[in-house]
C-alpha cells in the first residue's frame, strides 16, 4: 500500500509549487520590462551617438563645406571627422556604427559595420538585416534637411548585456531560492509538526475520552484549536451526560411496569394453570424481552461512555467466566461448551469491553444453539494479535445477511426470541478495543463461527 505523505510535506509541496510558479511569473515581468527598459537605454544611446556626431561636425557645416563642394567628401575632399574625432566616438560608442548621408549619398562612414547600401536612409529608429545579423538604427537630419546622420548597432549586442546581467545575478538568486527552501521547509516542519503530534493525540482517544487538553503543552499558534477542542469536549460530555441520565430514567421508569405486570402473569398462572397458563407463559416470555431490550439499550448507551483503559488480563480466565454465567439459567444438558486451549492466555486489553462483547456473542449463540449441541469457544494468541472464535450448531445465517445482523434490531431468519441487540452490542464494544467483528460459517459442518480480532496495544 502506498504511504501518503505527511502534512508538511504535503503543505511544502504545494507552498513551492505556489512559489516557483509566481517565481516564474516574477522573471516573466522582470524580463519584459527589462528588456524593454535596456532597448529603450540603447535606443537612447543610438540617439546620443547621432547627437554627438552632429556637434562634432559643427564647424565644418559652419565652414560650408558640404554646400561649397556638395560631392562626397571623405576620400579625396576635405574630411568631416577628424581622426581625433573619430577616435573620442568610438571610445564613447565603441559598439556603434555610422554613416552620414548628404543628399542621399555616403560622405563618411566608421569604416566597420553593415554595408552601407543596407542601411536605412530615414530619420527615426529602424530595424534592417546585414551581414546575419539584425541591427537597429537611428537617423537625425541636421537643420540642413540634405543632411543625415545615421548610427546603428547589433541587437545582439543589447541581449548579451542583459544576458550578462543574468548570469551575474543567477549565483545569487540560486542561492537565495536554496536558502528560502530550507527556510520553508523548517518553518511548515516546525509549525506542521504540532498539527500532526494534534491528530495523533486526538486519534489515540476513545470515543469517550474527552477530557480537555492542557493549552500549557501546546505552542501558542494551536492555541486557537486548543480552545476550540476543548469547548466542543465539553459539549460532547455535557451532551452524554444528558443522554445517559435520559436512558437511566426512561430504563427505570419502564422496568417498574414491567415487573408489575410480569408479577401479575405469574399471579394469573398459579391461580388458572389451566384456562390462562399459556397466555401467562407468553406474556411473561414478552416481559422478560422486553426487560432484555431495555438492558440492551442501556448496555449500548453506556459504551459511548466508556472509557479505554487496557491492562493485561487473562482471556481464558475471562472467557470461563462468561460462560458461567451464561449456563446458570440453562439445564445441566442443554448446552455444551469447550474452551481451547485450557491455559492462561494473557493480553493486554479493556477487560470490561471484552466481557460485554464475549457475553453478547456468547448468549446469541447459546439462544440460537440447538438444545444438546456444542459450543465451541476457540482462542489464538499472536505476535500483533489476538483472536477468538465461538462457533455454535445453530442453522447459520446466510452469507448476504451476516453483515445486517451486526446492526441494532435486526433479527435472522429464525423464529427464535431476541432482542436483535446482542451483536451490535459486540460490534460496538470489539470497535472501541481497535478490533473486528466477522461472521462465518463453520468449517467442520452446520452453525455460525463468530471471530473476535483484537489487534496489538
Amino acid at each position: 500500500m502506498k504511504r501518503r505523505p505527511s502534512l508538511s510535506t504535503a503543505l511544502y509541496r504545494r507552498v513551492l509549487l505556489l512559489l516557483a510558479l509566481t517565481g516564474l511569473a516574477m522573471g516573466a515581468v522582470l524580463y519584459t520590462v527589462a528588456t524593454r527598459e535596456i532597448a529603450r537605454a540603447s535606443d537612447a544611446q543610438l540617439v546620443n551617438a547621432s547627437r554627438l556626431l552632429y556637434m562634432m561636425m559643427q564647424d565644418d557645416l559652419a565652414a560650408g563645406v558640404l554646400e561649397r563642394h556638395d560631392r562626397i567628401v571623405g576620400a579625396d575632399g576635405d574630411p568631416l571627422l577628424s581622426s581625433q574625432e573619430a577616435k573620442a566616438f568610438q571610445a564613447s560608442y565603441d559598439t556603434c556604427m555610422f554613416t552620414v548621408f548628404w543628399n542621399g549619398k555616403p560622405i563618411a562612414q566608421s569604416g566597420w559595420g553593415a554595408p552601407v547600401r543596407l542601411v536605412p536612409r530615414r530619420a527615426g529608429l529602424h530595424d534592417f538585416h546585414a551581414l546575419g545579423d539584425h541591427w537597429r538604427s537611428y537617423g537625425m537630419k541636421g537643420h540642413d534637411p540634405r543632411l543625415l546622420i545615421v548610427v546603428a548597432e547589433r541587437s545582439a549586442l543589447r541581449e548579451f548585456s542583459f544576458g550578462r546581467v543574468l548570469g551575474e545575478l543567477a549565483v545569487p538568486l540560486l542561492a537565495l531560492l536554496a536558502a528560502a527552501m530550507v527556510v520553508l521547509w523548517w518553518t511548515l516542519s516546525k509549525s506542521l509538526s504540532q498539527v500532526e503530534r494534534l491528530a495523533s493525540t486526538l486519534n489515540a482517544r476513545s470515543l469517550s475520552d474527552l477530557e480537555a487538553l492542557d493549552p500549557q503543552e501546546w505552542p501558542r499558534d494551536v492555541e486557537p484549536l486548543i480552545v476550540a477542542l476543548n469547548k466542543l469536549f465539553a459539549r460532547l460530555e455535557g451532551a452524554y451526560e444528558l443522554e445517559q441520565a435520559f436512558t437511566d430514567d426512561v430504563a427505570h421508569e419502564l422496568r417498574t411496569p414491567l415487573a408489575a405486570i410480569r408479577a401479575q402473569a405469574q399471579l394469573l398462572r398459579r391461580l388458572s394453570p389451566c384456562a390462562l397458563g399459556e397466555d401467562a407463559d407468553r406474556l411473561v416470555a414478552t416481559v422478560d424481552r422486553a426487560n432484555d431490550l431495555i438492558d440492551g439499550m442501556l448496555v449500548l448507551a453506556r459504551l459511548n461512555s466508556t472509557a479505554v483503559s487496557a491492562r493485561s488480563i487473562d482471556v481464558h480466565a475471562l472467557v470461563a467466566e462468561v460462560v458461567a454465567d451464561s449456563l446458570v439459567n440453562l439445564r445441566a444438558d442443554a448446552m455444551e461448551v469447550s474452551v481451547i486451549p485450557e491455559h492462561i492466555v494473557r493480553w493486554r486489553c479493556d477487560a470490561a469491553l471484552l466481557q460485554i462483547a464475549l457475553s453478547a456473542v456468547i448468549a446469541n449463540a447459546m439462544r440460537h444453539g440447538l438444545a444438546g449441541a456444542h459450543l465451541d469457544i476457540a482462542i489464538v494468541r499472536a505476535s500483533d494479535r489476538l483472536v477468538i472464535t465461538i462457533g455454535d450448531r445453530g442453522p447459520g445465517v446466510p452469507a448476504e445477511e451476516r453483515e445486517r445482523l451486526l446492526h441494532r434490531f435486526e433479527h435472522g431468519g429464525s423464529s427464535t426470541s431476541g432482542s436483535g441487540l446482542g451483536l451490535s452490542i459486540a460490534t460496538k464494544a470489539i470497535a472501541l478495543l481497535s478490533g473486528t467483528i466477522r461472521l462465518d460459517d463453520r468449517p467442520d459442518g452446520q452453525g455460525l463461527l463468530v471471530i473476535l480480532t483484537l489487534p496489538s496495544a
